[in-house]
């Protein structure tokens, strides 16, 4: 049985999100989802449930993963937050993490997903625990304030005859204290005695022996059961008196009503223990910042025992790493009741320097004055070695643009020359290798135009690439149809894909040029569009069927298409639809078409020409984020 996990998925792609949910149950999780798209729809889903995470792609249809983001960060739930997205660079990646994103991964390149969300769960619990250890410690003084000023007190009398009790009378206080009045005490003289809790009433009654001693006895904390039945904890002080032969004749008492500081001790006993369990490290100071406590926690990341700590102040933790500026900045902003988030290089006992992230709470007085501050310290040294490991990555470019090179030698040099069809292909890569690929093959009458594109855009991608291209090409002169030829793609390529923890999206459209009919299949790909002028009409060609490495046996519907002259058939991969503008609007799907409406006139090449310069006039960039392909053919009247 997987353990129990709540995850809200901010995903346009159905495909992708059952990808995740397939993830998370083969790393051992019960994944209970929800897929959301838009901002209001995240809205709703985090305040009608309770979810433990949210996963959220980076480009979404009017909607952006840093925008998830604020909305997670206005909800103000404490909730991991991990970004899975194909389309994000390493800087924006990093940018996104600084902005609050707990991590990111590239979509088909998962395997670090669930390490993180472990992670990720692991520390969203410690801040849970250190938000509620705060919250405890502040209301434990206040409490405790209010004891102090509300304690109740009063006095009492014993008459001893004889060395016999005789008579007790007790002040007006005690019917607040023990719910008894002074003249229930007067008809029964043994009631204070019956009070007592039986656990503590042999050593209150020793106290009459003592006395009758003639020893000092010190003021001594029992219980009593109140008149409505529960118990209370007060503290006696008794004070003897003696006749002039030093019989003793009676002695006076004070009681406290002491139970809410009881209360208080013991819960300031769970929450000592609780700071002493906590994973980060926790220092207690005075207003003028002398360290008061630390935790373990502390002592394990700093080297500083508890007993070389308390009475100094923070700084012998400073390195010279750090501007003064930060520690004004600091010490402005906690001294005006402010709380301070921020990250430090602070230096172990060793001399070990070390990043920290540190978050410093005042506590006030209930006139509003600083009495302590709580120091919450967490050891970032992990996050930062991985943050400098993806900027390090940046290295590899060089090598990266060589395989580009080779990648795009694959593509078909130049369209076939056919009669009454006039065609073109492009692909215009992004600055790093990546997984698109288009061909056309030509098998008798029998035209085969395939478009795909191989998740991510790691060298992984780019080799996946070249074995779908080497396979296709083996098995399409033996098969009949697109669905034959993306079904036995699938099967042979699903364990590589599965290995290497990427996917496949492909179109396949067969066209026979003596009749004009055009089959097609589709697996989780953009769909081809159709143009007829003559009707000013689109046809979308999609069809039923999984993406390419999910599962074995798939089936794949076949429609059929009759393709009449003059129409215009653009077989294209999702870097145009999804390329972005500067305010974070997708391209988009009609975008697409109302280039196709307005250029259909053109050649090929030139229609591919006008639709990459609308996209580039759409960005304000000469470059893309990703990938781009198209083949588009014209069926000449």
């Amino acid at each position: 049985m997987g353990k129990p996990l709540r995850v809200l998925i901010v995903e346009d792609s159905e495909d992708d999100a059952l990808l995740l949910i397939f993830e998370l149950r083969r790393g051992n999780y019960a994944p209970v989802s929800r897929r959301v798209e838009s901002a209001e729809a995240m809205r709703r889903a985090l305040e009608e449930e309770d979810w433990d995470l949210v996963v959220s792609d980076y480009v979404l249809p009017g909607f952006t993963g840093l925008e998830a983001l604020q909305v997670l960060r206005d909800s103000g739930l404490d909730i991991p937050f991990i970004i899975v997205s194909g389309k994000i660079g390493e800087d924006t990646a990093v940018g996104a993490m600084k902005e609050g994103a707990n991590d990111y991964l590239i979509k088909g390149n998962t395997s670090r997903l669930i390490p993180a969300i472990e992670r990720e769960m692991q520390e969203a619990q410690v801040r849970r625990k250190k938000r509620e250890a705060e919250a405890a410690l502040v209301r434990s003084e206040r409490r405790y304030k209010r004891l102090v000023a509300a304690v109740t007190d009063y006095i009492y009398t014993v008459t001893i005859s004889e060395g016999n009790v005789t008579r007790t009378s007790h002040g007006p206080g005690c019917l607040s204290v023990t719910g008894y009045s002074d003249e229930e005490y007067q008809e029964n003289p043994f009631l204070w005695y019956q009070m007592i809790h039986e656990e503590d009433r042999p050593a209150v009654t020793s106290l009459t022996e003592e006395l009758r001693a003639g020893k000092e006895i010190p003021s001594v904390e029992h219980r009593i059961r109140h008149k409505d039945g529960t118990l209370r904890w007060v503290i006696n002080t008794v004070v003897p008196r003696y006749s002039e032969q030093g019989d003793l004749i009676a002695y006076d008492g004070l009681i406290s009503d002491i139970s809410e500081r009881k209360q208080a001790e013991e819960s300031l006993r769970v929450q000592s223990a609780a700071l002493e369990a906590a994973a980060n490290a926790i220092v207690i100071t005075d207003s003028n910042g002398l360290v008061l406590s630390v935790n373990e926690a502390f002592t394990r990341m700093t080297g500083y025992t508890k007993e070389e700590s308390v009475g100094r102040d923070l700084g012998f933790l400073k390195s010279d790493r750090q501007d003064p500026a930060l520690y004004q900045d600091l010490w402005s902003t906690i001294m005006a009741g402010k709380i301070w988030h921020g990250e430090l290089v602070n230096r172990r006992k060793n001399g070990e320097l070390y990043p920290e992230e540190q978050t410093i709470t005042p506590v006030l007085d209930p006139d509003g004055h600083i009495k302590h501050f709580i120091c919450i310290k967490q050891d970032i040294t992990e996050r930062k070695l991985a943050e400098q490991a993806l900027l390090q990555n940046t290295s590899m470019h060089k090598e990266m643009e060589i395989a580009r090179q080779i990648q795009l030698s694959l593509l078909p040099a130049a369209p076939p020359l056919l009669t009454g069809i006039d065609c073109a292909g492009r692909c215009v890569p992004a600055s790093h290798i990546g997984g698109d690929y288009y061909d056309i093959l030509l098998h008798g009458e029998r035209l085969d135009l395939v478009i795909a594109d191989v998740s991510g855009h790691s060298v992984g991608a780019a080799l996946i690439m070249v074995e779908t291209r080497s396979v296709l090409r083996a098995q399409m002169p033996a098969l009949d149809g697109p669905a034959q030829v993306v079904a036995a793609l699938n099967e042979i390529l699903h364990d590589d894909l599965s290995r290497a923890e990427l996917f496949i999206t492909m179109s396949y459209l067969s066209y026979h040029r003596t009749s004009g009919r055009l089959r097609y299949s589709n697996a989780g790909h953009p769909p081809p569009l159709l143009y007829r002028p003559g009707e000013e009409r689109f046809f979308e060609l999609d069809a039923e069927g999984l993406i390419l490495g999910v599962q074995r046996r798939v089936a794949f519907d076949e429609p059929v298409m009759q393709v009449e002259k003059g129409d215009l058939l653009l077989l294209y991969t999702d870097g145009i639809t999804e390329t972005q503008s500067r305010s974070g609007e997708l391209f988009g799907v009609q975008r697409l078409k109302g280039v196709l409406a307005r250029e259909y006139r053109k050649p090929s090449a030139a229609i591919i020409d006008a639709t990459l310069d609308a996209l580039r006039a759409f960005t304000g960039n000469t470059a893309f984020d990703d990938d781009i392909s198209m083949l588009l053919l014209k069926f000449i009247p």
